[in-house]
């Protein structure tokens, strides 16, 4: 038989009172959501309504199961970048958030493929996209760096809030994987890619350098990027190295609006994307920005 949501009726209950309030649903959701629990939830309906494993003690999956979304700005943005029959990459899938969005957005005639090295987040995705029947998703337990060979992931701790955490830049941590690396240029081809999302905590600069020859060809038309300066600098890199190397390649760059405002605004189906974005600068004003990038 087809998945089906299996939220318990009290949490139901809850997810329809926060998501049907017009302002104060975070607060909320950090004081009336439960932190333990699993079930199967839905995102929002405009995402595309994927169902997905939902661990309330993994703090993505609790907003997206209480308000329907993740991060409302750059859900928007992503969302709006995507095109029916086309193709995304996602690499740091985590559980697959995005992964789930996209592929409901391209539909089985596009084709995604997914990047997540932790194999424990990997096989929660694997079960994601089973539960949706995505077939036209790749998960590859591989992470995405500069070029083939393998590397260690130092991951995140088990019992913490955030699970997406997972680095192979990170110092070792008590749970580490020897995971595989390969170049997002190799996983791409040559065919044009409408969206590539990157959360990779700290190795973005890796990621690009692997993205060279589809960025040089401008193959890569829109690059969403969590950039983690602290992370950056802590291995010695200035996180301008990365903006610069878009820059030169002639991509355009915005910073996404994180505030609060910004979240009430994306929350709303009618909110345009372009009303999200603010000038490139501002990156430097938040401690883990999100950029847009345009060919």
């Amino acid at each position: 038989m087809p998945a089906s949501v299996s939220i318990p009726l009290h949490l139901r209950a809850l997810r329809a009172i926060v998501r049907a309030l017009p302002r104060g649903r975070y607060r909320a959701l950090a004081t009336l959501a439960p932190r333990s629990g699993r079930f199967v939830a839905a995102l929002a309906a405009d995402v595309g309504g994927a169902l997905f494993d939902c661990d309330l003690g993994d703090q993505i999956a609790r907003e997206a199961c209480f308000t329907g979304v993740y991060e409302p700005p750059v859900t928007q943005i992503f969302r709006h970048h995507i095109r029916a029959g086309g193709t995304v990459i996602d690499a740091g899938a985590n559980w697959g958030y995005f992964t789930l969005i996209a592929a409901a957005a391209v539909g089985p005639s596009g084709r995604v493929i997914a990047l997540e090295p932790d194999p424990r987040q990997h096989a929660r995705l694997c079960r994601n996209l089973q539960l949706n029947a995505f077939a036209h998703v790749q998960p590859l337990a591989s992470a995405a760096a500069a070029g083939h060979g393998q590397t260690r992931l130092a991951g995140y701790h088990e019992g913490q809030e955030n699970q997406g955490t997972s680095s192979i830049v990170a110092p070792a941590v008590s749970s580490s994987f020897p995971v595989p690396m390969i170049a997002l240029d190799e996983v791409a081809g040559t065919a044009p890619v409408d969206m590539v999302k990157i959360d990779v905590e700290g190795a973005e600069d890796l990621v690009l350098a692997g993205m060279h020859d589809g960025l040089a060809a401008q193959h890569y038309r829109a690059i969403l990027l969590e950039l983690h300066p602290t992370l950056l600098q802590a291995r010695g890199v200035d996180p301008v190295t990365c903006i610069r190397l878009l820059l030169d390649h002639g991509y355009r760059g915005w910073t996404i609006d994180g505030t609060p405002r910004a979240y009430r605004r994306a929350m709303a189906r009618s909110c345009p994307p372009k009303t999200l974005l603010q000038p490139l600068d501002l990156w430097r004003k938040s401690p883990w920005p999100h950029l847009l990038w345009l060919c």
